[in-house]
């Protein structure tokens, strides 16, 4: 515990930019309910919310959990809701001011509730859904309704959102007015709901494996199947595999599930020479 304190205060105290212009402050009510009753928070919760600004969001959350780490990057932003805790008596809210690009996560099990910049909304993901971010369990994050829409798009061609998918579950929730913000971004904006799946498709330890072999998989999105696995299975092998998969030869790439890509991932692993494996 001490270690980590001291780890987060000194990368607190590097350089943190105080002109950040990615976040838009969330300030209508009923939004702020709206996202709350998708987050569905239980009591005992461990919450981490990315981008607290002025507390619109930090304090709805206070009343619902037993604990709140509130990150902000923004020196004056953080010592204003730093004094407003400690004037409400909410010893249960920590105010950090850090940048959650090299903040340590928590450790143990934690949710996040956020209002993200969307200008890093990739940079958050790869910390949250990456190895640091283990602990996590569940997202509810407004994010830009366009980055929603794609993270939550049935056919993917991007091999990293496709690892992704194969530990956790993306879904779009609702539409977030462009106005219900200030100040107010130059699109929509959206709830999306991150959840980890109680059974992940691949092993964690093999995540940067699959993206290699998703990424060399996909650069024939287009292609059957069987003709872009000839070149990782043997002929022998690739009946086999596209069975146990519900496959067949003509299938499209594009058009495989995540099971599927899970079943034929794990077939690579299983009966093919580590040789033939593809690397990035």
């Amino acid at each position: 515990m001490k270690r980590h304190s001291k780890q987060n205060r000194a990368r607190s105290s590097s350089k943190i930019s105080p002109n950040f212009t990615g976040q838009h402050l969330l300030h209508n009510p009923k939004t702020i309910k709206r996202l709350l009753e998708a987050a569905r928070l239980q009591t005992n919760d461990t919450v981490l919310e990315i981008g607290a600004g002025k507390g619109g969001l930090t304090f709805p959350i206070g009343e619902q959990v037993r604990k709140v780490i509130a990150v902000e990057i923004d020196a004056a932003y953080a010592q204003a809701l730093k004094s407003k805790v400690i004037a409400s008596e909410r010893s249960h809210i920590s105010i950090v001011h850090a940048d959650i690009r090299t903040y340590c996560l928590p450790t143990s099990s934690f949710s996040v509730v956020a209002n993200i910049p969307f200008s890093i909304t990739t940079p958050i993901l790869e910390r949250l859904l990456g190895a640091e971010g283990r602990a996590l369990q569940k997202a509810t994050l407004i994010v830009e309704k366009g980055a929603a829409k794609r993270f939550t798009q049935k056919t993917t061609f991007d091999s990293r959102l496709l690892m992704w998918k194969m530990f956790f579950t993306f879904k779009l929730e609702s539409v977030i007015p462009r106005t219900d913000f200030a100040p107010p971004p130059r699109v929509d904006a959206a709830i999306m709901i991150i959840k980890r799946r109680e059974t992940a498709l691949i092993p964690m330890q093999e995540a940067k494996r699959f993206v290699a072999f998703a990424a060399y998989v996909l650069r024939g999105y287009k292609a059957p199947v069987s003709e872009v696995l000839r070149g990782i299975f043997t002929p022998a092998q690739l009946k086999i595999v596209l069975a146990q998969a519900g496959l067949k030869r003509e299938h499209v790439v594009a058009d495989m599930d995540l099971q599927q890509w899970g079943t034929l991932f794990h077939a690579m692993l299983k009966h093919v020479p580590a040789h033939r494996w593809p690397r990035k």
